[in-house]
This record gives C-alpha cells, sequence and structure tokens, in this order.
C-alpha cells in the first residue's frame, strides 16, 4: 500500500472484486493516516518550508488510510494501520501491514483466464524517518523495509525482503513550492499517484520533481516521474495467478512490459520496469485529523491512466499519554 505519509507530509496490496462493500467497511474503521507508508515514501511537498512550523511532534503516533488505484489493467485498494514513535522533532519510525483488495477487469479475464482478483495482507514494513524544515529548504528522507511474510501467488510479495531509500527537498516561495524526490532500492515504489497492478524486485533509481500550490487546508500537485532500473528485473502479477503450482517462475526473459496481464512472473532487463510519465493531484485537509486525496497519473511507456484516491485519518491523540 502507500504508507510513508506522515505529519510532516508523508505517505502496498491487492484488491477484488468484493472490494467496494468491504472497502466501504473498512475505511470506516481503518482510514490510512499521515504516518502510514503509503504510496509516497516522502509525498510531495505537502507542507512548504516556507510554511512548516517544525518537523515531528514527538511521542507516539498512530494512523489509517484506505486508498485505491484504478486503471484499465486493475484496481488495486488498500486499507491500513502504522503505529510510530517520533524520538524528536526530526527523527522518528513507525511499522505496519498494508491489507489488499485488487480486482481484474472483466475484458482483462476474458483474454486471459488466469487473471484473478485477490484479497490478503501486504508485506510488513518498518519506515526509519528523518526530518529537517527550513523556511529557506525543507529536506525530508526515508529507509523502507520490507518483510516478506505475503502472498507471492496473489502478487503481494515477490518472496524477497525489500528496501528503499528515498529524498525529498522543496523551497517555498509564497503559496508556490517547487520539490523533487529521488530515490533508489531494489522494488519499485508504489506512489500517491500510482499503485501498480505488480510488484517488482530489481535495482532500480526513482525520481519525481514538480510544483505544488499550497492554500490552507487546500493544496494542488504536479509533475513528473521516471524510474531507471539496471540489471535483473522479476514482475510479479496482481491480476494474474500462478495457480497451484507450487513454485511461480518465469518461463523466460522478456521485454513485454505488459507481461503482467498475461503471466503471474515475468523477467527481463532494465527494460521491463523502466517507466515514465507525468502526475496531478488534489490534497484536502478539512481538519487536522483527517486528509482526503484525489490523483492522476499517466505512464507513458505502459499507455496507462491511473486515477486514485486516499482518505487518511490521524488517531495519534489515542495513543498519547493526556495532558494533565
Amino acid at each position: 500500500m502507500n504508507f510513508i505519509h506522515r505529519s510532516f507530509g508523508g505517505n502496498g496490496i491487492s484488491r477484488g472484486t468484493t472490494t467496494a462493500s468491504a472497502g466501504v467497511l473498512c475505511i470506516l474503521f481503518l482510514a490510512f493516516s499521515p504516518i502510514v507508508v503509503a504510496q509516497a515514501p516522502i509525498p510531495a511537498a505537502t507542507h512548504p518550508a516556507g510554511k512548516e512550523e517544525g518537523g515531528f511532534s514527538p511521542g507516539w503516533t498512530l494512523g489509517a488510510r484506505f486508498e485505491g488505484d484504478y486503471s484499465s489493467d486493475a484496481g488495486v485498494y488498500n486499507v491500513g494501520t502504522a503505529l510510530g514513535y517520533n524520538f524528536s522533532r526530526h527523527f522518528g519510525l513507525d511499522a505496519g501491514v498494508p491489507f489488499y483488495f485488487v480486482s481484474t477487469p472483466t475484458a482483462t479475464k476474458q483474454a486471459n483466464p488466469g487473471a484473478v482478483s485477490g484479497v490478503g495482507i501486504g508485506n510488513t514494513f518498518l519506515d526509519l524517518l528523518l526530518t529537517y524544515p527550513n523556511p529557506s529548504l525543507n529536506y525530508s528522507s526515508a529507509i523502507h523495509l520490507t518483510a516478506p511474510i505475503a502472498d507471492t501467488k496473489k502478487g503481494f510479495s515477490t518472496g524477497h525482503a525489500t528496501w528503499n531509500y528515498t529524498n525529498h527537498i522543496d523551497r517555498a516561495f509564497g503559496d508556490w513550492s517547487p520539490f523533487l524526490d529521488a530515490g533508489v532500492g531494489n522494488s519499485i515504489l508504489d506512489t500517491r499517484y500510482f499503485t501498480r497492478p505488480f510488484t517488482s524486485f530489481g535495482y532500480n533509481a526513482a525520481f519525481n520533481g514538480g510544483l505544488e500550490y499550497d492554500k490552507g487546508p487546500f493544496s494542488l500537485q504536479g509533475g513528473a516521474y521516471d524510474v531507471a532500473p539496471w540489471g535483473n528485473q522479476t514482475v510479479v502479477s496482481r491480476v494474474f495467478r500462478c495457480g497451484s503450482a507450487a513454485k511461480c517462475g518465469g518461463s523466460g526473459t522478456s521485454t513485454n512490459r505488459g507481461g503482467f496481464n498475461s503471466s503471474s512472473v515475468t523477467t527481463g532487463g532494465a527494460s521491463l520496469t523502466r517507466d515514465n510519465g507525468y502526475e496531478a493531484g488534489f490534497d484536502f485537509k478539512p481538519a487536522y485529523y483527517l486528509d482526503l486525496e484525489f490523483d492522476y497519473s499517466r505512464s507513458v511507456p505502459l499507455h496507462l491512466n491511473n486515477y486514485s484516491f486516499g482518505i487518511g485519518v490521524n488517531l495519534s491523540s489515542l495513543v498519547r499519554p493526556r495532558a494533565h
């Protein structure tokens, strides 16, 4: 799911055909929050440097978030909670586990009978978070670690432990704030704009840059992204099940970026997962504990339009000691 969405602005999982009603119920109980690692471990300038009052609030944090991503290839929705602790205004950590609902379009099922919907837990994660807000330049970074406990046959895990190291900077000019994100890891991270219909294992560098307009409880973001992998890559589909086989494996190397629609596991070189595109989003915070988000992205190599949403709730007051 998308979990590094913390109080400083921070941000995978399957979805099913029966997820609509389940998702509505889940949202009432577990709407992911600003301490959750969601699709963008380090979100784009949710709080521009010029308006940031100062880092994390020390102490325990608790959040819940429900989010979804729909495209012609799949509907991927997840719900989860994250419990964390901020040791200072600059350093904190959180951990949790997401729950996925994946739905596969009828057209995809007709073309590929092995394409199915799925429901299940994702990999457990741990985030180490660092932030240094400053009027001249806002900087934050995160190390995102996962343990491979989820079902590989459903595409919720690659069967490997993963890591990602991400960095974010932004600079405010009044209500406008240009930003840049850069990271590296052994798996492609889902983002607030794009929860992919597959998971991957292989080294890559990811970049995202753009501009945010922040006006009180409303903010607008727009930008472009690029994923630059290198070496061998493995793609595990979230929409095509490998069946009853004892072990899922690829049938050989491939350069088909859309292979996740017709094969459970696809392997190949760097071109298999190389991606780039553009994205835009709208965020509304009607209250300090509630975050509503709507986003759009376009993957150019996949020719894929993605529409996503997120609803987060900050529940930290439940785990913080009451003042006397």
